[in-house]
């Protein structure tokens, strides 16, 4: 696990994890660094220690598998810090052990890594581009608890820090050079070299600069005018962007104020105190089921069919050259594959394919592309206006209008080119993949591939199976789906399958609020206040009306009964009156808001609104538990089944509030029969749109009686 070697009275602990493409901080490695630590430090003829790792990258984070025990039951605050003091005490062992410690990086170190280069005395990294340096704790509503927030600002100041430890964003090599992280960048193959020389030639301290007397912050403490006027407007920035729902950040600038003012050893104590307290919140338990454990799954593939060989697509097929079709064909150029692009008309796909040449362009003039790979992408992409030109294509994409027969149509035109053994997938948000199969000589070979808009920036792929949807053809869509370095969820099928109904559940709820007479800014407010990115006006629009009203009007020919009259009638009325006036959202200019040119967007709807309006926490509600419900009747349904991929697909697809975790993380939370109760109230005080299906309420009729 750390490998010793002493040559001419310079150490080199390397770290390499069996088993693992990346180290981690885990205890037995700390452990296991520690002993090989303390072992050369007691020899006398060590005059100096290199800490380095024998894989392509350094240390990718300590270990989050034991936060979750931090967390249990019965630990208290101080025990949940003194069970994490093992790495920050290691650390400033490195610091004060009275010889000097070089930190190697081969490549990316995050998280505790980066914190364990930062208790050495001198840090060098090869000059990787792929190489990544930062500590990205906040993203899990944690903090750095192992000295990143006292050990960053006394080496590049206050003001430098914050964005630095509130972003959690990865710098390169040469970014963390250049802020003041990393001493030197050097090749690869000089690393260990470089690092030794750097001891032999005295460059060295054997001491890190808060440790001599008389040292002094960076830029001054948190008390100096420009660093008080910085924290005061990070503050400030980051409490209307959190909404004060997500902690860390703000705990983070607090971390950052009191330690500045305390004796490093007390500031590194305070640290792990403040560390606790966030670890042992719900925001950080969600953060790190959802956006860890569940998306490491997804990415992994943990739904994929063992028995299936693992595959990768040459030849891709995209029907359908629209802002979807062509978002489809960019990410899969991206990754090496060669893809066809097809509409009717052969100018329709050229002007996709001019688009991305263009987006391609501004990749090389920002610097994130080199022109040979523009070329070499452009090279892979053909434009034909013939379904003959998805010969030879393994998957072929359908994004076309989301009407059956057309859909039915190009099923039939496109598989009469493919191959017995070719997959045919629908992109499409709401039409059941079993009903779009019945055009399919191949229903075996049919499959559902939600991707979501705009498809570069989104990382969620939805894909649906159907009733006769084989294990092979879903082994090869995730596949698929990891070679595009997208994260997949897998639902079955069932009309909206489960991110539309979900996220049209929040914005009916909106507009049932709008006609119950709530104010539309108190409503638009509320949304962003729970956590939503924009209200569900403003989503309306952005979606647009007439994609809502064939949503609307399709979802209601499916749904039966008194509660999806009452989630229906009102709503719908609403999305109807809008159509026949032809507002159809942003893209009209109009909606729910008017959109004038070269000015701000103002909500524009008028409906008589009541003279009391209802507190914020009211309309919170309804927003939040709108797809609550949805999501259960989701689950009942048997539309989702793994909860902890089906709360990961609701945070990267519909942008639900992340600090809750999910739809389903959220009702743990709020406790099965407490959501159960909550949801009767607002039944019989609302409409039936709120009744939970009878699955659930049997499970927590169970659940209350076993307890």
């Amino acid at each position: 696990m750390v490998k010793t070697q002493i040559q001419n009275g310079i150490a080199h602990l390397s770290i390499d994890m069996p088993g693992r493409s990346m180290n981690v901080l885990e205890p037995a490695v700390a452990a296991a660094l520690s002993a090989a630590f303390e072992s050369v430090l007691a020899d006398a003829g060590v005059q100096g220690i290199v800490i380095s790792s024998a894989k392509g990258s350094f240390i990718a984070g300590a270990d989050l598998a034991q936060m979750e025990a931090l967390a249990a039951p019965g630990v208290s605050l101080a025990q949940a810090a003194a069970r994490i003091a093992y790495l920050g005490d290691f650390f400033r062992r490195i610091e004060t052990c009275g010889k000097p410690v070089v930190a190697a990086a081969s490549g990316t170190a995050l998280g505790g890594g980066l914190e364990l280069m930062l208790a050495c005395h001198y840090r060098i990294a090869a000059d990787h581009p792929k190489a990544q340096f930062g500590l990205p704790e906040v993203k899990l509503g944690l903090l750095p608890g192992a000295g990143g927030t006292q050990r960053v600002p006394r080496l590049i100041g206050i003001q430098a820090s914050i964005g630095l430890l509130t972003g959690g964003a990865p710098l390169s090599a040469r970014e963390a050079q250049k802020l003041g992280l990393l001493n030197e960048v050097v090749p690869a193959e000089q690393l260990l070299a470089a690092a030794e020389a750097a001891i032999r030639e005295g460059r060295v301290p054997a001491q890190a600069p808060w440790d001599v007397k008389g040292y002094k912050l960076p830029g001054g403490e948190a008390y100096a005018p420009a660093n008080a006027a910085a924290l005061m407007s990070a503050t400030s920035r980051l409490h209307a962007a959190t909404r004060g729902n997500e902690p860390a950040p703000l705990t983070i600038l607090r971390c950052i104020h009191d330690g500045s003012k305390l004796p490093i050893a007390r500031a590194l104590k305070l640290e792990q105190k403040y560390f606790a307290t966030l670890v042992q919140g719900r925001v950080a338990q969600n953060l790190i089921r959802t956006q860890f454990f569940a998306k490491q799954a997804a990415d992994k593939l943990s739904r994929r069919p063992a028995a299936v060989a693992k595959s990768s697509v040459k030849r891709l097929g995209v029907l359908g050259a629209g802002f979807m079709g062509q978002g489809i064909a960019q990410v899969s150029l991206a990754a090496g594959i060669e893809v066809v692009l097809v509409d009717r008309e052969l100018a329709i796909a050229q002007r996709a394919r001019d688009g991305i040449a263009a987006t391609l362009q501004a990749d090389v003039d920002k610097g994130r592309l080199k022109p040979e790979a523009r070329e070499a992408q452009l090279a892979r992409l053909h434009c034909a206006a013939d379904h003959g030109g998805f010969a030879g294509c393994e998957l072929v994409i359908e994004a076309v209008l989301e009407d059956f027969a057309v859909k039915a149509q190009a099923t039939r035109l496109t598989e009469a080119q493919l191959a017995d053994s070719a997959i045919f997938a629908s992109n499409t948000s709401a039409l059941p993949i079993d009903e779009l199969a019945a055009a399919s000589v191949r229903p075996a070979n049919f499959i559902g591939l939600h991707f979501f808009s705009p498809v570069p920036k989104m990382a969620l792929v939805e894909i649906i199976i159907g009733a006769k949807t084989s294990d092979e053809t879903l082994a090869r869509a995730l596949d698929y789906c990891q070679q595009i370095r997208k994260t997949p969820i897998v639902v079955r099928d069932g009309y909206g399958f489960y991110t539309t109904r979900c996220v049209d559940a929040y914005v009916r709820e909106g507009i049932r609020l709008l006609a119950d007479g709530v104010a539309p800014a108190l409503i638009e407010n509320a949304g962003v206040a729970l956590g939503m990115p924009v209200g569900p006006l403003a989503l309306a629009d952005e979606v647009g009306i007439d994609v809502l009203h064939h949503i609307a009007h399709f979802f209601a020919s499916r749904e039966h009964g008194a509660w999806a009259e009452d989630r229906h009638a009102v709503p719908n009325a609403q999305i109807d009156a809008l159509y026949a006036a032809g507002r159809y959202g942003r893209k009209r200019g109009a909606g729910f808001y008017d959109y004038p040119a070269g000015g701000a967007k103002q909500l524009a709807v008028s409906l008589p609104r009541n003279e009391v309006q209802p507190d914020m926490a009211a309309v919170r509600e309804r927003l939040l538990y709108a797809q609550l419900v949805e999501a259960a009747r989701c689950w009942a349904e048997n539309v989702v089944e793994d909860l902890r991929e089906a709360d990961l697909g609701a945070t990267l697809g519909w942008a639900f509030p992340r600090y809750l975790g999910g739809p389903f993380a959220a009702i743990e939370d709020i406790g099965l029969a407490s959501f159960v109760q909550s949801c009767a109230t607002l039944s019989r005080t609302l409409g039936p749109r709120f009744e939970l299906p009878a699955r659930l309420r049997e499970r927590a009729a169970v659940a209350q009686h076993l307890t």
